[in-house]
């Protein structure tokens, strides 16, 4: 009895180790994959859209209900987004936007955050608006959409301070 015992014991040992073990390589799969993670194939694509001024194709990677609380307020579903972008890229058609630093955190299979700083330079060159922002992205039949992005800006160049 004790030796049924004893092997009992052992089996569910190994089974919790190897379950534990399991976790840990899926845990260390997820984060380690972010540099070719399709988040980040649909961010920086999303950001080559605006530079192009295909509003279609740059909101296309938000869902129907997202909501960006934005650097000039809060919009909430795409036909506000489709909105505003479509006035700032009425208002600076050569405008340009930079991405020096992103950073993807895969928080789960479904669901992965993106930090990020942007520049914007309204005449393409030049005079720029420099921000952060953050968006979560989650995977929704098969297809990453974003749910919500804040951003904010952190410094404005001295010559669109005077023309503001």
């Amino acid at each position: 009895m004790r030796t049924k015992i004893f092997f009992i014991s052992i089996s569910l040992l190994f089974s919790i180790w190897q379950t534990k073990a399991q976790s840990n390589n899926e845990q260390k799969s997820l984060k380690g994959n972010t540099e070719n993670h399709p988040v980040r194939t649909l961010y920086l694509s999303s950001i080559e859209a605006f530079n192009d001024g295909d509003l279609e194709l740059f909101l296309a990677n938000f869902s129907a209900d997202v909501k960006m609380y934005g650097t000039d307020g809060l919009y909430e579903g795409k036909a506000a987004l489709r909105e505003r972008f479509k006035a700032i890229l009425q208002q600076f058609p050569k405008k340009k936007m930079d991405i020096p630093e992103l950073k993807l955190h895969i928080l789960s299979k479904e669901v992965v955050m993106v930090n990020f700083r942007w520049k914007l330079y309204p005449m393409g060159q030049g005079p720029s608006y420099e921000g952060v922002g953050s968006g979560i992205y989650t995977l929704q039949q098969d297809k990453w959409v974003e749910i919500l992005e804040v951003e904010t800006v952190t410094a404005v160049d001295e010559v669109l301070q005077q023309k503001q």
